[in-house]
């Protein structure tokens, strides 16, 4: 099952007769375009979650790099992902008409994404997503706590219920983090506020959460946009994985520190595709992440500090 497949895409606004027309059309552009040396148009659709969208980035710049004189188009849910972006031409124009087309919503669950996303385009190899934003502040970062203690971020959401560390260990995380003196901003939708912490759920865009996340040391969270985000922006990330394989969804990354559910069955949605709908437990296990250890992830976090000075 792939959820993005049932979300219509740029040529799905024609019918039949005239899709096919639109895509012969594009074709005898991009041909005569290219023997006339002039400058291809090129339109990357990929109108998924936050996560994915993070995970593509990256395409812009190999594109870029193949076509150095192409335009590039794309069309997105996140266009503050893209701000400052050097390799994107236009985000979500209004009447795109391109040469070439790429549709990246949809991969495959049981490939790693950045070389899926590299065969797709024909691409030698793409780059770790980053975020270029040439101002970082945030108009929140004021509410946080002075102290000499390290800034620390958590994000206990995820879209998945599986996906999700039970509430009550962030609860016991949080205490133990307060004891080392760390400060703690938690961040998500308005229905994962903990009740901890300074607390901005609900409250940020993506643009503001970037920012946050970008002035942490650390961010700590389950399998999640806001750990893609975090990564993007440069920050270091501890995160805890059950139903998914990290390795699937982020290249070699040093600022990356994963711990799993220590399962036979983990990573089970993109090893053993048992998993047949998103988040439902073939084997009907409860809490997929119980198994995971508040003095585990403490120590991972210690860690990732040590490793950041």
């Amino acid at each position: 099952m792939n959820p993005a497949a049932e979300i219509p895409t740029y040529y799905d606004q024609w019918g039949p007769i005239a899709r096919r027309l639109h895509k012969a059309g594009h074709v005898c552009r991009a041909m005569i375009k290219s023997v006339l040396g002039l400058r291809p148009r090129i339109l990357v659709e990929i109108n998924w979650r936050l996560g994915d969208e993070i995970m593509a980035s990256p395409v812009y710049e190999g594109l870029k790099k193949l076509h150095d004189s192409a335009r590039i188009d794309v069309l997105c849910n996140y266009p503050e992902l893209l701000e400052d972006n050097p390799f994107v031409d236009s985000v979500n124009p209004p009447h795109p008409s391109p040469d070439v087309y790429y549709l990246l919503r949809g991969a495959p669950r049981d490939e790693r994404r950045s070389s899926y996303y590299a065969r797709q385009l024909q691409l030698d190899e793409t780059a770790r997503p980053r975020l270029y934003y040439s101002d970082w502040e945030s108009r929140l970062a004021d509410v946080v706590p002075e102290s000499d203690g390290a800034l620390i971020a958590i994000a206990p959401g995820a879209s998945w219920r599986t996906k999700r560390w039970p509430e009550g260990r962030w609860h016991e995380l949080f205490q133990a983090m307060e004891e080392r003196g760390f400060r703690v901003v938690v961040l998500g939708n308005e229905q994962e506020s903990l009740g901890i912490g300074t607390d901005f759920c609900g409250q940020t865009s993506v643009r503001e959460a970037a920012a946050l996340l970008h002035g942490v040391d650390l961010l700590v969270c389950n399998d999640s946009g806001l750990m893609h985000l975090a990564l993007a922006a440069g920050t270091p990330v501890v995160a805890m994985f059950g139903p998914t394989d990290p390795a699937i969804l982020v290249q070699d990354d040093p600022a990356f520190h994963c711990i799993t559910n220590g399962r036979e069955c983990a990573g089970c949605w993109n090893n053993s595709l048992e998993m047949e709908e998103p988040g439902v437990c073939p084997l009907g296990v409860e809490s997929c992440m119980e198994t995971i250890a508040v003095d585990e992830v403490l120590a991972k976090i210690d860690a990732a500090l040590r490793k950041t000075g």
